[in-house]
C-alpha cells in the first residue's frame, strides 16, 4: 500500500470571535460589604455615600402568607466592612447607628484589620457610645495597618423586631 502525503489546507482567514471577561468590573474604593442586608434599599455602601437619610440594616420584615407567620426578628449578630484597596494607618472608626421604634445599638463591638492575609483583632479599643440616633459612636484602638476594617456587632435584642441595627454613616479615617 502506498501513502501519498498530502499538503496543509490553507490557513483559516476567519478572524476569531472578540470574546468579554467573565468577570465583574473592578471594584471602586472603598468598597463596603456585609454580612447580611435586610432590604434591597438599605445595601452596605449607604453607609459610605454621605447621605443620613440612606444607610445599611440588617432590618427584615417578612409578611404572613397563608404557609407562613411573619417575620420581623433581629439577627444575633452581623458584621460589616470596608475594603480601602490599598493598605493604611487606622485607629478610630466613626458609626452612626439609628436608634429607633426597629433599631437599636448593638450590645458589643468586635472590630478586625486584614492584614493580607487574615482578619486581625485591635487592641486597646474602647467605644464611646452615641447618645443620640445618628451620631457618631466612636471606637478607638491602637494603630494598625491593613487594607479592609470588619466591625461585628451583636444585637441587643436579637430576635425581636426592634433589636435590627441601622449604620447610617461609617468613616475610618486614615492614620
Amino acid at each position: 500500500m502506498t501513502v501519498r502525503a498530502t499538503r496543509a489546507a490553507d490557513r483559516a482567514e476567519t478572524a476569531p470571535p472578540d470574546f468579554a471577561p467573565e468577570h465583574p468590573a473592578p471594584v471602586d474604593h472603598p468598597h463596603a460589604d456585609a454580612s447580611y442586608s435586610g432590604r434591597p434599599d438599605s445595601l452596605p455602601a449607604a453607609m459610605l455615600d454621605g447621605d443620613p437619610a440612606t444607610g445599611w440594616s440588617n432590618g427584615f420584615l417578612k409578611q404572613a402568607t397563608a404557609l407562613l407567620p411573619a417575620f420581623e426578628g433581629a439577627r444575633a449578630e452581623d458584621w460589616v466592612s470596608v475594603d480601602h484597596g490599598r493598605t493604611r494607618g487606622f485607629d478610630r472608626a466613626d458609626v452612626s447607628f439609628t436608634v429607633d421604634a426597629t433599631h437599636s445599638l448593638p450590645t458589643a463591638i468586635e472590630v478586625a484589620v486584614w492584614d493580607g492575609r487574615e482578619w486581625r483583632a485591635v487592641r486597646d479599643m474602647a467605644i464611646d457610645w452615641a447618645t443620640a440616633s445618628d451620631t457618631p459612636t466612636v471606637i478607638t484602638f491602637g494603630t494598625v495597618r491593613g487594607s479592609r476594617v470588619r466591625l461585628t456587632m451583636t444585637s441587643r435584642h436579637p430576635g425581636e423586631a426592634k433589636g435590627a441595627l441601622r449604620i447610617s454613616r461609617l468613616e475610618l479615617p486614615a492614620v
